[in-house]
């Protein structure tokens, strides 16, 4: 088992439980980290490289391709309806999400592995680049607002930039 630097460590316990993701950042945040563990376990090579071990992979067609990493997101939402049933509550985020974006989140799912589903590898590879860097805008303004948050300045997990730098 491969042990993640503090940087990456850092990162996933801000992802759980940053607030504010739109319905899309969700998804491509999957995509993100993803590759974020595929590109520490490889010895952190350069971006292309590990974007291209990324789409090769088996673990592409299965978890990408097919939608079941997406599926495992929407199926752990799913279990944890609130209290008054009408949407679902995040516990890491303390936010909650009605029926109607549980809907959308479907649908986005569905658009997203029709993009990603090509046998074109470098159509592939185009996919991921953006679903990455359209998380990773989001990602890098979402730190920067919180960075000027007083009450989150000392916070352990707040760090100005990601692990991996998509450009």
């Amino acid at each position: 088992m491969v042990k993640h630097d503090v940087e990456i460590r850092r990162y996933l316990a801000w992802r759980k439980s940053v607030r504010g993701k739109t319905i899309p950042i969700r998804l491509y945040e999957i995509i993100y980290v993803g590759l974020v563990m595929l590109w520490s376990k490889m010895g952190k090579p350069p971006l292309n490289k590990a974007i291209h071990e990324y789409i090769d992979r088996a673990n592409y067609k299965k978890e990408l391709m097919s939608g079941d990493l997406f599926q495992k997101l929407i199926n752990e939402i799913k279990e944890t309806s609130s209290d008054d049933k009408t949407g679902y509550y995040l516990a890491n985020s303390r936010e909650t999400l009605s029926q109607k974006e549980l809907e959308q989140l479907n649908k986005e799912k569905e658009s997203i592995i029709q993009e990603l589903a090509t046998n074109n590898e470098v159509e592939r590879y185009r996919e991921v680049f953006k679903f990455c860097d359209l998380y990773q805008s989001w990602a890098l303004a979402k730190k920067l607002e919180q960075a000027e948050d007083i009450t989150k300045q000392e916070n352990f997990e707040i760090h100005p930039e990601l692990p991996l730098k998509i450009v």
